[in-house]
Protein backbone atom coordinates (compact mmCIF):
# COMPACT_ATOMS: atom_id res chain seq x y z
CA UNK A 1 0.00 0.00 0.00
CA UNK A 2 1.78 3.15 -1.17
CA UNK A 3 0.60 6.73 -0.99
CA UNK A 4 1.88 10.26 -1.29
CA UNK A 5 0.41 13.73 -1.10
CA UNK A 6 1.94 17.14 -1.56
CA UNK A 7 0.25 20.49 -1.38
CA UNK A 8 -0.36 23.58 0.71
CA UNK A 9 -1.26 23.93 4.35
CA UNK A 10 -2.19 26.56 6.91
CA UNK A 11 -3.32 26.69 10.51
CA UNK A 12 -4.72 29.17 13.02
CA UNK A 13 -4.35 28.09 16.64
CA UNK A 14 -5.64 29.82 19.76
CA UNK A 15 -2.20 30.83 21.05
CA UNK A 16 -0.91 34.35 20.99
CA UNK A 17 1.90 34.91 18.49
CA UNK A 18 4.25 32.95 18.83
CA UNK A 19 2.87 29.51 19.79
CA UNK A 20 4.85 27.83 22.65
CA UNK A 21 4.24 24.41 21.07
CA UNK A 22 6.72 25.26 18.32
CA UNK A 23 9.44 26.72 20.51
CA UNK A 24 9.27 23.67 22.83
CA UNK A 25 8.60 20.85 20.31
CA UNK A 26 5.14 20.41 21.86
CA UNK A 27 6.56 19.95 25.39
CA UNK A 28 5.26 23.23 26.87
CA UNK A 29 1.60 24.20 27.31
CA UNK A 30 -0.01 26.43 24.75
CA UNK A 31 -1.37 29.74 25.96
CA UNK A 32 -4.96 29.50 24.78
CA UNK A 33 -7.54 31.23 26.94
CA UNK A 34 -9.24 28.00 28.04
CA UNK A 35 -6.14 25.91 28.76
CA UNK A 36 -6.55 23.79 25.63
CA UNK A 37 -5.07 23.90 22.13
CA UNK A 38 -7.67 24.33 19.40
CA UNK A 39 -6.41 24.41 15.85
CA UNK A 40 -7.45 23.44 12.31
CA UNK A 41 -5.01 21.69 9.98
CA UNK A 42 -6.26 22.97 6.61
CA UNK A 43 -4.81 21.19 3.56
CA UNK A 44 -5.04 21.47 -0.21
CA UNK A 45 -3.64 18.53 -2.16
CA UNK A 46 -2.03 19.73 -5.37
CA UNK A 47 -0.90 16.24 -6.28
CA UNK A 48 -1.51 12.96 -4.52
CA UNK A 49 -2.43 9.30 -4.80
CA UNK A 50 -3.36 6.30 -2.69
CA UNK A 51 -2.30 3.28 -4.74
CA UNK A 52 -3.98 4.08 -8.09
CA UNK A 53 -6.57 6.51 -6.66
CA UNK A 54 -5.77 10.13 -7.61
CA UNK A 55 -6.27 12.77 -4.92
CA UNK A 56 -5.25 15.77 -7.04
CA UNK A 57 -7.04 19.03 -6.24
CA UNK A 58 -8.90 17.88 -3.12
CA UNK A 59 -9.07 19.64 0.26
CA UNK A 60 -9.38 18.33 3.79
CA UNK A 61 -9.41 19.81 7.30
CA UNK A 62 -8.54 18.07 10.56
CA UNK A 63 -9.91 20.02 13.50
CA UNK A 64 -7.97 19.42 16.73
CA UNK A 65 -8.93 20.06 20.36
CA UNK A 66 -6.10 18.91 22.61
CA UNK A 67 -4.82 19.32 26.16
CA UNK A 68 -2.51 22.29 26.65
CA UNK A 69 0.62 20.14 26.22
CA UNK A 70 -0.02 18.60 22.80
CA UNK A 71 2.71 15.95 23.06
CA UNK A 72 0.81 14.26 25.90
CA UNK A 73 -1.83 13.13 23.43
CA UNK A 74 -5.53 12.58 24.10
CA UNK A 75 -6.46 14.82 21.18
CA UNK A 76 -10.08 15.02 20.10
CA UNK A 77 -10.37 15.43 16.34
CA UNK A 78 -12.94 15.61 13.60
CA UNK A 79 -12.35 15.43 9.88
CA UNK A 80 -13.84 17.38 6.97
CA UNK A 81 -13.29 16.04 3.45
CA UNK A 82 -13.96 17.85 0.19
CA UNK A 83 -17.46 17.03 -1.08
CA UNK A 84 -15.97 16.86 -4.59
CA UNK A 85 -14.14 13.68 -3.63
CA UNK A 86 -15.64 10.45 -4.98
CA UNK A 87 -16.23 7.46 -2.74
CA UNK A 88 -12.82 5.90 -3.42
CA UNK A 89 -11.11 9.25 -2.83
CA UNK A 90 -12.99 9.76 0.44
CA UNK A 91 -11.94 6.35 1.67
CA UNK A 92 -8.35 6.95 0.52
CA UNK A 93 -8.02 10.22 2.47
CA UNK A 94 -9.47 8.58 5.57
CA UNK A 95 -7.07 5.64 5.22
CA UNK A 96 -4.09 7.99 4.93
CA UNK A 97 -5.15 10.06 7.95
CA UNK A 98 -5.90 6.96 10.03
CA UNK A 99 -2.15 6.45 10.40
CA UNK A 100 -2.38 2.78 9.40
CA UNK A 101 -0.17 3.32 6.37
CA UNK A 102 2.77 5.16 7.92
CA UNK A 103 4.21 8.59 7.35
CA UNK A 104 3.35 11.70 9.36
CA UNK A 105 -0.28 10.56 9.98
CA UNK A 106 1.06 7.55 11.90
CA UNK A 107 2.82 9.92 14.29
CA UNK A 108 -0.32 12.02 14.67
CA UNK A 109 -2.47 8.92 15.24
CA UNK A 110 -0.48 8.15 18.39
CA UNK A 111 -1.67 11.47 19.83
CA UNK A 112 -5.36 11.13 18.98
CA UNK A 113 -7.62 9.84 21.73
CA UNK A 114 -10.99 10.36 20.06
CA UNK A 115 -12.05 10.71 16.45
CA UNK A 116 -15.40 12.47 16.71
CA UNK A 117 -16.49 11.92 13.12
CA UNK A 118 -16.23 12.77 9.43
CA UNK A 119 -18.21 15.12 7.20
CA UNK A 120 -18.14 15.59 3.43
CA UNK A 121 -18.54 19.29 2.80
CA UNK A 122 -17.65 22.08 0.36
CA UNK A 123 -14.19 23.41 1.29
CA UNK A 124 -12.68 26.47 -0.36
CA UNK A 125 -8.92 27.04 -0.23
CA UNK A 126 -7.43 30.28 -1.58
CA UNK A 127 -3.96 31.84 -1.49
CA UNK A 128 -3.39 35.50 -2.39
CA UNK A 129 0.17 36.57 -1.70
CA UNK A 130 0.66 36.35 2.06
CA UNK A 131 -3.05 35.73 2.73
CA UNK A 132 -4.40 32.20 3.10
CA UNK A 133 -8.16 31.69 3.37
CA UNK A 134 -10.43 28.66 3.74
CA UNK A 135 -14.18 28.36 4.31
CA UNK A 136 -16.61 25.55 5.06
CA UNK A 137 -19.99 27.30 4.78
CA UNK A 138 -21.86 27.41 8.07
CA UNK A 139 -18.98 25.73 9.95
CA UNK A 140 -15.66 27.57 9.64
CA UNK A 141 -14.00 30.66 8.20
CA UNK A 142 -10.22 30.99 8.64
CA UNK A 143 -7.86 33.54 7.11
CA UNK A 144 -4.24 34.20 8.09
CA UNK A 145 -1.66 36.64 6.77
CA UNK A 146 2.12 36.27 6.92
CA UNK A 147 3.93 38.79 9.10
CA UNK A 148 6.71 40.88 7.56
CA UNK A 149 9.21 43.42 8.84
CA UNK A 150 8.93 47.07 7.86
CA UNK A 151 11.67 46.81 5.24
CA UNK A 152 10.76 43.48 3.59
CA UNK A 153 7.84 41.84 1.81
CA UNK A 154 9.04 38.37 2.86
CA UNK A 155 7.39 36.68 5.85
CA UNK A 156 9.20 36.15 9.12
CA UNK A 157 10.06 32.45 9.26
CA UNK A 158 10.92 29.99 12.01
CA UNK A 159 13.54 27.38 11.08
CA UNK A 160 14.85 24.18 12.67
CA UNK A 161 11.53 23.38 14.31
CA UNK A 162 9.60 20.15 14.91
CA UNK A 163 6.26 20.29 13.06
CA UNK A 164 4.24 17.71 11.08
CA UNK A 165 4.46 19.83 7.93
CA UNK A 166 8.20 20.54 7.91
CA UNK A 167 11.16 22.08 9.70
CA UNK A 168 10.38 25.70 8.83
CA UNK A 169 7.22 27.79 9.10
CA UNK A 170 6.39 31.38 8.18
CA UNK A 171 4.77 33.28 11.06
CA UNK A 172 1.26 34.59 10.45
CA UNK A 173 -1.57 36.34 12.24
CA UNK A 174 -5.21 35.38 11.98
CA UNK A 175 -7.46 37.90 10.24
CA UNK A 176 -10.46 35.67 10.85
CA UNK A 177 -10.67 32.43 12.80
CA UNK A 178 -14.21 31.24 13.49
CA UNK A 179 -15.38 27.65 13.95
CA UNK A 180 -18.54 26.01 15.28
CA UNK A 181 -19.99 22.57 14.69
CA UNK A 182 -22.72 21.55 17.11
CA UNK A 183 -22.71 17.99 15.72
CA UNK A 184 -19.23 17.49 17.18
CA UNK A 185 -19.69 19.78 20.19
CA UNK A 186 -16.74 21.96 19.15
CA UNK A 187 -16.60 25.74 18.89
CA UNK A 188 -13.88 28.41 19.14
CA UNK A 189 -12.76 31.80 17.89
CA UNK A 190 -9.09 32.28 17.02
CA UNK A 191 -9.34 35.65 15.30
CA UNK A 192 -6.19 37.70 15.93
CA UNK A 193 -4.25 34.68 17.16
CA UNK A 194 -1.27 32.69 15.88
CA UNK A 195 -1.03 31.24 12.37
CA UNK A 196 1.38 29.42 10.06
CA UNK A 197 1.46 28.16 6.47
CA UNK A 198 3.72 26.32 4.04
CA UNK A 199 3.98 23.75 1.27
CA UNK A 200 4.13 20.16 2.53
CA UNK A 201 4.81 16.64 1.32
CA UNK A 202 3.82 13.39 3.03
CA UNK A 203 4.29 9.80 1.96
CA UNK A 204 3.96 6.31 3.33
CA UNK A 205 3.14 2.76 2.51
Amino acid sequence: MSWQIRGEYFENCNCDILCPCLTSSMQAPGDGDNGRCQVPMICHITEGSFNDVSLDGLNFVMMIDSPAIMSQGNWRTCLYIDENAGEEQRQAIQEILSGRHGGVPAMLANLIGERAGVKYVPISFDVDGLKWHSVIPGIMDFEVEGLTTADSDQPMTMINIHHPMGDSLPVAKSLKGEYEDADFGMSFSNTGKNGHYRDFQWQGG
